[in-house]
């Protein structure tokens, strides 16, 4: 693609020669002749000593510090997260029904449709227009799934589920599966039957391997533009805000609220039965017993606390050994070693 036809698809600037080929966006490390990347921040600009890019998407202020053609934008990144859409788009598979797949006489295929080989769609589905089911997916009755799906392999989607509008599943995820649930009765377990659903609503993207309860009543909802990493396990009955983003091996426990535009970071425990505010961001590995107060706050740690109270502990944790010493140093000098202390190092 022209460099020119790039800027005009994504309506900025150009400065430079517009009839450039760009084949490839890069992350700048790998720019060379033929590739466009971007620079976000004055701290980046030492980089382009060791590349040379085609064209560079700055913001106006970086402009006459690059050595190339420029986009001039006021978002860099989300302008090269467009330019990688334009240069690299995603592969569609022609419209059409694979002869091996197994669909339902009563299902519902909205048109433009791609089906691939051994998938399998239950009795009374519905899915709307311009599909993407790849090979080996499988989708039980009572399925509901709105406009432009795409289904990547080896994907369960359990009864009952509802689906809105540009949802993508990822390899492996399972969305439906029941919830976990189990009574004590003498010495066994008696199941809880779990004959609630799970609603994602539109815009939703679930990661790879990541499983999602159905409610034990009612429904799991994964409200419009959540995004889920890959390994990520959501708990029956849970209400996942708006937009809000979860890094891979987090896990939620069942019937617990959390807000909208929240961040999770990677490892990440949450307890049953939590609330969680709008714009609460959770640093990786933190573990969360009970419910957050307040929003736009950002915890860490296990239990989580506050960022700036959970370093301040940290600040002290490391030098435990050294207070301890110090402690029993003033013990010694006041008289008081071996009163009313243990015997633990």
């Amino acid at each position: 693609m022209k460099l020119k036809e790039l800027a005009a698809a994504l309506g900025l600037e150009l400065r430079g020669d517009g009839e450039l080929e760009i084949a490839a966006a890069v992350p700048i490390e790998a720019a060379a002749p033929g590739t466009i990347s971007f620079v976000s921040a004055p701290r980046y600009l030492a980089m382009l000593e060791r590349v040379a890019p085609s064209c560079l998407i700055v913001p106006a202020e970086l402009a006459a510090a690059v050595h190339c053609a420029a986009l001039i934008s006021a978002n860099p990144v989300l302008d090269f997260a467009r330019a990688l859409g334009l240069l690299h788009p995603p592969q569609r598979p022609a419209p059409g029904i694979d002869s091996t797949a197994q669909i339902a006489s009563d299902a519902q295929i909205g048109p433009q449709a791609s089906i691939g080989a051994f998938v399998v769609i239950g009795a009374g589905v519905r899915i709307g227009a311009r599909a993407v089911i790849h090979p080996h997916a499988t989708i039980y009755a009572n399925v509901s799934i709105g406009d432009d799906f795409v289904c990547h392999s080896h994907v369960s989607i359990r009864e009952n589920v509802v689906i809105g509008d540009r949802v993508v599943l990822h390899n492996g995820a399972v969305i439906g599966s029941e919830g976990f649930g189990f009574v004590e009765v003498g010495q066994g377990l008696v199941k809880v039957p779990q004959v609630g659903n799970v609603v994602l609503e539109s815009d939703v993207e679930i990661g790879a391997n990541t499983t999602i309860d159905r409610a034990t009543v009612g429904s799991t909802y994964i409200r419009r533009g959540v995004k889920l990493d890959n390994i990520i396990h959501i708990g029956h009955n849970c209400d996942i805000g708006a937009y809000s983003r979860f890094a891979a091996l987090t896990g939620i426990a069942g019937s617990t609220k959390i807000g909208e535009w929240c961040e999770f970071g990677g490892q990440t425990g949450v307890a049953d039965h939590v609330t969680i505010g709008n714009r609460v961001r959770v640093a990786a590995q933190s573990g969360i017993p009970g419910s957050i107060a307040g929003d736009n706050i950002t915890i860490s740690g296990a239990p989580a606390i506050e960022l700036r109270r959970w370093r301040r502990q940290m600040a002290a944790y490391v030098r435990l050994p050294e207070l301890v010493q110090r402690i029993r140093a003033l013990e010694r000098k006041v008289g008081l070693t071996g009163r009313g202390r243990g015997s633990e190092d």
